[in-house]
C-alpha cells in the first residue's frame, strides 16, 4: 500500500488516506490493543434514540441482581482494603466496615463500581458502535439517592457514534487537477548534486555580494524571557548561508547580509526574528507556523547576525569523474538515464496523488456528514503526532518543546486537517458500501500477516486479533473504493509547465499501483 493509501491510525479503527507511514501510525493505535472485557452482558436493557451531531442517547436499565452484585463486590473490596484497629489487614468483617464507614458510603462505593462496569459493557457492545466515552446525563448525587442494591436502576447516557455520510454523486464527475511535468527536473537534480559535491574557498573581498557563501554567527535571545547569564546552554550558532536570489525561504535574511562587511553585526527586523533560521543553526523551509520557533511577542528579543567571513563556491564539471564521485555509475550518460527514470517515477506518483486529492476534495464538498467532536479530537492528536514526526525527520530534537504561541497557531491547522482526513475516510467508506466492494479472504490474511511481521513481537502480541482484522479490512476497502472512483470518473488535466494557461484534454485515470513507502517506522 502506498503512502496516501496506507493503513493509517485514527479514531475508531479507521484508516486515514494521508501520507503517514502505515507502521508508524499503526503503532499509535491504542484501540487495537487486547481488551479483557467481554461483550455486553445480556441482563442490561438498552433503549437508544439518535441525537444531533452524530450522538446517541441511551437509556440503560440495570437489573436488581447486577446492583446487588456490585454492592457485594464493593463490600468485599472494602473488607480487604479498610484498616481498622484490632483487625488484621484484609480480615475486617462487614459489620465493622458498615459501622466505621456507614451504609450510605458503602452504597456510594458500590454505585461507582456499578457505573464503571456498566459503562464498559455498553461501550463493548459492537452493535452500538459507540465512540469515545459515555457521558452520564444524571448527576451522581441524584443516582446515589435512587440507588438501592435490591432494586433496578435506570441510567441515562449519551455517546458519539460513527457518522453516516451522504454523497450526492460520486461517478461520472469531471475533476480538474494540476499535474507537474518532469521537464527541466533532470537539470535541477544534477545542479543540486553539483552543489553537494562542490567546495568553498575563502574570498579576500570583505563586502558580501549576491552569489557568495556567507559565514555568519547567529546570536539567539534567551528563552522564555531569561537573561543571557541565566540562559541554559549556548545561544550562539555559526552557520553558512548561500546568498542566492532564488532561495525564497531565506530571502529576508539574505537581503540583510548582502552589503555587510566582515565583522559587522546587524539585528534582524522584528518581523523576521526566527522566521528564517532555527535554534539548531540551520536553514529551514517556509512551511507555516512550524518555522516560528522563537517568541516574537517581546520586541527586545532580537536575533543578531555577525558576518564572520566570505567564501566562493566552486562547482565540479559534469563529467564521468563527477558521476563516479556522486553515484555508483561510471559515466554521466548512465547517471542521467537512471536519474531520468527515477524522476519520471516520482512525477507519476505525485500526479496520481494529485488526482486522488482533487477527486476526494470534490467528493467531500458535496458530502453531508456530522462529525462527532470526540472523533475530531482523536484525529487531531494523530495529526499532531504526524507533525512532530516530520520535525524529527528533519533533525529536530525529539524532546523539543513547542511554544505556547506555536501550539495556538497549530490549533486551527490541526482541526482543518483532522476534519479533512475524516471526511475523506467517510467518503471512501460510503462508496465502498454503495458499490458493495469486498476484500478477498486471502488478500486480507496476507495483509494482516505482513503487518504483524513488520511489528515487533511484543507489539503484535498486544493487538486484538478481531480489531486488527477490522482495521486492515477497512483500509483495503478504502483502497478499492479509491481505485473504483479513479476508474469511473474523468480528469481535466492542467500541467504546471503548460504555457498561456492551456489545458490538456480530459484523460482516464492513471492505473499504476501505489508503491510502498520506504520510510516506514515501527
Amino acid at each position: 500500500m502506498g503512502p496516501i493509501r496506507g493503513i493509517c491510525g485514527c479514531s475508531e479503527a479507521s484508516l486515514s488516506p494521508c501520507r503517514a507511514s502505515p507502521m508508524a501510525r499503526l503503532s499509535r493505535i491504542g484501540h487495537l490493543r487486547c481488551c479483557a472485557f467481554p461483550a455486553m452482558a445480556s441482563d442490561l436493557q438498552v433503549k437508544t434514540s439518535p441525537r444531533p451531531q452524530s450522538r446517541l442517547a441511551l437509556e440503560v436499565v440495570v437489573p436488581a441482581e447486577r446492583c446487588q452484585r456490585s454492592y457485594d463486590k464493593a463490600m468485599r473490596k472494602l473488607c480487604r482494603t479498610v484498616r481498622l484497629p484490632g483487625f488484621r489487614p484484609g480480615r475486617v468483617p462487614q459489620t465493622a466496615v458498615l459501622q466505621q464507614l456507614g451504609a450510605r458510603q458503602v452504597w456510594i462505593t458500590a454505585l461507582e463500581q456499578l457505573l464503571e462496569d456498566t459503562a464498559q459493557d455498553v461501550l463493548n457492545d459492537e452493535d452500538l458502535a459507540l465512540l469515545g466515552k459515555l457521558q452520564l446525563q444524571d448527576s451522581f448525587d441524584a443516582l446515589a439517592q435512587q440507588f438501592n442494591p435490591g432494586e433496578s436502576l435506570t441510567l441515562n447516557m449519551e455517546a458519539d457514534v460513527r457518522p453516516s455520510a451522504t454523497l450526492k454523486t460520486y461517478r461520472d464527475l469531471e475533476v480538474e487537477v494540476e499535474e507537474t511535468s518532469s521537464e527541466g527536473m533532470l537539470a535541477d537534480e544534477l545542479e543540486q548534486r553539483r552543489r553537494s559535491a562542490s567546495t568553498t574557498v575563502p574570498l579576500e573581498r570583505t563586502t558580501a555580494e549576491m552569489g557568495d557563501v556567507a559565514v555568519i554567527k547567529l546570536v539567539l535571545p534567551p528563552p522564555d524571557g531569561l537573561d543571557e547569564e541565566e540562559s541554559p546552554g549556548p545561544r550562539e550558532r555559526e552557520m553558512e548561508v548561500e546568498l542566492d536570489e532564488e532561495d525564497e525561504t531565506m530571502s529576508r535574511v539574505v537581503s540583510l547580509i548582502v552589503g555587510m562587511t566582515v565583522g559587522e553585526t546587524r539585528a534582524l527586523p522584528s518581523e523576521t526574528n526566527g522566521d528564517d533560521v532555527n535554534e539548531g543553526g540551520s536553514e529551514t523551509e517556509n512551511n507555516g507556523p512550524a518555522r516560528q520557533d522563537l517568541d516574537q511577542d517581546d520586541e527586545t528579543n532580537r536575533v543578531s547576525i555577525t558576518l564572520c567571513g566570505l567564501k566562493a563556491r566552486q562547482l565540479p564539471e559534469l563529467d564521468d569523474a563527477f558521476a563516479q564521485k556522486v553515484s555508483r555509475f561510471s559515466t554521466m550518460a548512465e547517471l542521467k538515464e537512471a536519474l531520468g527514470r527515477e524522476i519520471d517515477r516520482q512525477v507519476q506518483e505525485n500526479n496520481k496523488e494529485n488526482r486522488q486529492d482533487a477527486l476526494l476534495d470534490m467528493l467531500c464538498e458535496e458530502m453531508e456528514v456530522e462529525l462527532p467532536q470526540s472523533m475530531v479530537e482523536k484525529e487531531m492528536e494523530v495529526v499532531m503526532e504526524d507533525f512532530k514526526d516530520k520535525l524529527r525527520a528533519r533533525g529536530v530534537n525529539p524532546d523539543f518543546r513547542l511554544s505556547d504561541k506555536l501550539l495556538e497557531q497549530l490549533e486551527p491547522v490541526k482541526l482543518e486537517e483532522a476534519r479533512r482526513r475524516l471526511q475523506r475516510n467517510l467518503a471512501l467508506e460510503t462508496v465502498a458500501r454503495a458499490e458493495q466492494l469486498t476484500v478477498a479472504e486471502t488478500e486480507l490474511e496476507d495483509q494482516i500477516q505482513a503487518l504483524r511481521k513488520r511489528l515487533k513481537a511484543r507489539q503484535a502480541s498486544k493487538l486484538d486479533p478481531t480489531k486488527l482484522r477490522i482495521f486492515v479490512k477497512t483500509g483495503l476497502l478504502r483502497e478499492k473504493a479509491l481505485a473504483w472512483l479513479e476508474e469511473h470518473n474523468s480528469f481535466k488535466v492542467r500541467t504546471a509547465m503548460a504555457e498561456n494557461g492551456e489545458e490538456a484534454q480530459s484523460s482516464p485515470a492513471l492505473t499504476s499501483e501505489p508503491t510502498e513507502s520506504i520510510h516506514e517506522q515501527i
